[in-house]
């Protein structure tokens, strides 16, 4: 079972590299633009990965920055809902947070092999 911060990792990684093959493919052939849809939330906001039915990972831009949230949602009159249960990273704060990776899953190794 692969721990919830590798998943988000991941996608987001899987995400970047899937948006620079699209460009390549763009250069290539520019009649392609629009053939993959992407899922936006009630927001307008990107939806990278759906960690559970109530927790997603977005990019969101927000006062000219653009934010990585790792968020709970619920549902209000039809609508999906950000709660105030989440974390939002600035690109600057996820960069720091993307390369010390390694140093939170060798953590969480050896946390799970002392129980």
């Amino acid at each position: 079972m692969r721990n919830p911060v590798s998943q988000v990792v991941q996608s987001f990684l899987e995400e970047q590299h899937q948006k620079e093959q699209e460009a390549a493919q763009k250069d290539e052939n520019p009649e392609a633009e629009g053939a993959q849809e992407r899922e936006y939330d009630d927001n307008g906001d990107l939806v990278i990965c759906r960690l559970s039915a109530k927790r997603k990972v977005t990019l969101q831009e927000f006062r000219g920055k653009n934010l990585v949230s790792i968020r709970e949602f619920y549902f209000k009159d039809g609508k999906e809902l950000p709660t105030a249960k989440g974390i939002s990273l600035t690109e600057e704060q996820w960069s720091v947070f993307k390369k010390n990776v390694p140093a939170i899953e060798k953590a969480i190794s050896k946390m799970e092999s002392r129980i």
